[in-house]
């Protein structure tokens, strides 16, 4: 059963009218928030951290184009329609009460001259539009939630990866952001591209689908990141294939150097070469 949310908003008019009714003369109840405890509500603002703190993924592309969003980064690739890789920063103050969007979005700010993706190129195409950040990944106002449904995090995937273990993933590190106080710095993105949806050459469709998580405690960066026991690194790689609905996340995971073999990126590489190679191959 999912945690009800308590916004910031609703407790403070609830101590707000029990002042009154008590008819106290020492004013109102001050309401404080525990920054080191698990998050089931809306914090009074969303705080991001860098969203490229370990590095963003280097490595030569056909087409790179950077868009730095308040919400994430994206290295977006016109000639296939779609994310490179995206990098984002989640911990549990991401997390709120504002409506998942209604609508996808064609991203605005891409240059003249690359296609800017619509929602139509993806309907009777047989995929769903996959989030890379996650929709209930930036729920702390419609604003930020509304970024997730720009085109340019969204990668063809079909329902029973979107749905089945690429789900789970991301349930799991809600989980680690808001229940056991984690800093996760997160990256995905797909490889492998055959074919486009509809075959309309606009949206190159991966064979698979990879995601790189590394945890610390809340708070934390790259400036506490200093031996193989101040992180956590985990790796999934995942087929975008039908019949894996009921796949557990786990049985996809791999290490960072598999993936940076089968992508040609170079993932975190600003942690120190020890601790890199360290996780990177675990």
């Amino acid at each position: 059963m999912p945690f009800p949310r308590i916004t910031a908003r609703a407790v403070l008019g609830l101590a707000a009218m029990l002042a009154l009714a008590a008819c106290s003369t020492d004013g109102p109840t001050e309401v404080t928030t525990n920054p080191d405890g698990p998050s089931f509500y809306t914090y009074p603002s969303a705080i991001y951290r860098n969203h490229v703190e370990f590095g963003a993924p280097s490595g030569s592309s056909t087409s790179d184009v950077r868009l730095s969003k308040n919400t994430h980064y994206i290295s977006y690739n016109c000639s296939r329609g779609g994310p490179n890789w995206v990098s984002w920063n989640l911990n549990k103050t991401h997390y709120g009460d504002a409506a998942r969007s209604t609508s996808f979005y064609s991203d605005g700010t891409l240059p003249t001259g690359c296609y800017r993706v619509t929602t139509s190129d993806y309907t009777n195409s047989g995929f769903s539009r996959g989030h890379m950040v996650r929709s209930e990944e930036r729920t702390w106002s419609s604003e930020h939630n509304k970024q997730t449904f720009l085109m340019t995090n969204i990668l063809p995937q079909y329902q029973d990866l979107n749905g089945g273990p690429w789900y789970k993933f991301e349930q799991y590190l809600q989980t680690q952001a808001q229940t056991n106080n984690k800093e996760i710095y997160i990256m995905a993105g797909g490889y492998s591209y055959s074919g486009t949806l509809l075959n309309a050459g606009k949206v190159a469709i991966p064979r698979r689908n990879y995601k790189i998580a590394l945890l610390m405690p809340y708070g934390q960066g790259l400036a506490q990141a200093t031996s193989t026991s101040s992180i956590e690194v985990i790796a999934v790689d995942m087929p975008n294939i039908t019949g894996i609905s009921t796949a557990s996340w786990e049985s996809y995971r791999t290490t960072v150097d598999a993936i940076e073999s089968k992508t040609g990126y170079n993932f975190l590489h600003l942690l120190t070469d020890g601790v890199e190679s360290y996780w990177e191959a675990r």
